[in-house]
Order: structure tokens, then C-alpha cells, then sequence
């Protein structure tokens, strides 16, 4: 009766650890599944690589931007202004053949009425973005540059056409993306890029946008095209806009 007993004890132990397990691969499936859709997608993104050299028209999401910048032979220094925890700077560092990448970001919280978005967390928070963007970006060395200022401020030190790409992700309001793109638009070199995330008007849960009415009427005054990605999840969940900076 006792070894019948430390049987069904053990039996029953068993099959609460299998359980468990299976409880635990059903919730990573979603996750796997996302991954593998991702890696499918990106698959399909690079069909249209022989055209990056010429043109920004079938540029699929912003996973490719590196692979323009690339073909382009723009691989002089770099801004990413948004960076939060450091995965998109590091993407950039990671798969760009450039010099250098300077990440800009206050991380600094704003008055919730002054700024709508989900990415504007308690400061506990963003010095905890701002650790792990250290840890994260160390690696590449020399090639990275965190900066921690303002979008605007962190403009004083870098010389007018001396950039070959500056990528704003940044506040998402129609008044922010508008300060953005006149403080950071005389930084790019004629041949280079401008490109930003969240190519997108409306009110979100994550936040008030006025990203794509900005761009538009920015570029629109200067009769500069204005390309923007597909923004296919789970690559991107809202297009990325792409300008050639002209002559």
C-alpha cells in the first residue's frame, strides 16, 4: 500500500510538471508564432533590394532602411532621434555598414497633459530605458553614441549637411514632428535620408498622432516626395516615411 501510495504521489506530481509545461508552450506559441511570421516577412521584404539604389518607392518596412542605406554608400554618421530602450539604434548598428550612430533621447517624463502617449512613463521608468539602451548599445563601441538631450538641443553640435541619415521617432504630435523636421532637415547632406516612424494621423492607445499630417505638409512646401513603408505587423505596426534629401 505505501510504494502503491508513493506511486500515485509520484504518478500525480508527474502529471501536474506536465501540465504546467504544456500550460507554458501554449503561451509561448503566440510568441513563437510572431517570431516565425516575422522571419517569413523579413524574407519577403528583401525582393525588392535591386531597387534601393535608385529609389525609395518599394521600400517595405523600416527593417530594410540599413539595407538602403547600404546600397546608397551612405555610411558616414548616423542620428536616431527616439530611442527608448536601444532595440531599433542597435538593429541600425547591427545590420549598417556606417561610422557612427548618435541615439538621442532626454529620457525625461513629461506632464501628462502636455504629451499624450504611452511612451511617456513615470521617470522610474526611463532611467530604466535609459540602463538597459547602455547595456545594449555597448557592444558596438565606438560606432555608438547615446546622447541624452532634447531633439532640438542635441541639433547645436552637429554642423549643417553633415549627416547621411537622421531616423525621428521621437514625440508623436503634429507640433513636435514639425519642430523635428526643421530642427534635423539642414542636418542631412543632399543624397541623404530622412526617415521617421509612425507615418500615421489619429488618436491611438498608445497615443495622439500627427505624424503624417507634419511630414506631409513639411516636405509638401519644399515639393520633396515623401516614400513611406507598408507597416506590416508583426515588422512594424505603423509605416516609416523615407525622404531622399535633394540638392
Amino acid at each position: 500500500m505505501k510504494t502503491s501510495s508513493r506511486f500515485a504521489a509520484r504518478a500525480t506530481h508527474v502529471s501536474a510538471h506536465v501540465v504546467k509545461r504544456a500550460r507554458r508552450e501554449v503561451r509561448r506559441l503566440p510568441k513563437r508564432w510572431r517570431r516565425v511570421h516575422r522571419r517569413a516577412q523579413t524574407l519577403v521584404d528583401r525582393r525588392h533590394r535591386s531597387s534601393y539604389a535608385r529609389s525609395l518607392a518599394h521600400v517595405p518596412s523600416r527593417d530594410e532602411i540599413p539595407e538602403v542605406l547600404n546600397r546608397r554608400g551612405l555610411l558616414g554618421d548616423a542620428v536616431e532621434i527616439g530611442v527608448k530602450t536601444g532595440k531599433y539604434s542597435d538593429f541600425l548598428l547591427t545590420h549598417w555598414h556606417g561610422r557612427r550612430l548618435i541615439s538621442v533621447d532626454p529620457w525625461l517624463e513629461a506632464e501628462p497633459e502636455e504629451y499624450v502617449d504611452r511612451a511617456n512613463v513615470p521617470q522610474g521608468e526611463h532611467e530604466r530605458f535609459y540602463e538597459t539602451t547602455l547595456q545594449r548599445l555597448a557592444p558596438h563601441g565606438k560606432r555608438s553614441e547615446i546622447r541624452r538631450l532634447m531633439s532640438v538641443e542635441a541639433t547645436r553640435d552637429v554642423p549643417d549637411a553633415s549627416l547621411d541619415f537622421v531616423y525621428i521617432d521621437a514625440r508623436h504630435d503634429y507640433e513636435s514632428v514639425l519642430e523635428d523636421l526643421d530642427a534635423w532637415f539642414p542636418k542631412v547632406r543632399p543624397g541623404g535620408i530622412l526617415a521617421g516612424h509612425d507615418y500615421v494621423d489619429g488618436t491611438f492607445s498608445s497615443g495622439v498622432f500627427g505624424v503624417k499630417s507634419a511630414v506631409d505638409e513639411f516636405f509638401g512646401a519644399r515639393d520633396i516626395p515623401v516614400h513611406s513603408t507598408q507597416g506590416k505587423p508583426p515588422v512594424e505596426m505603423f509605416p516609416s516615411w523615407l525622404v531622399n534629401v535633394p540638392a
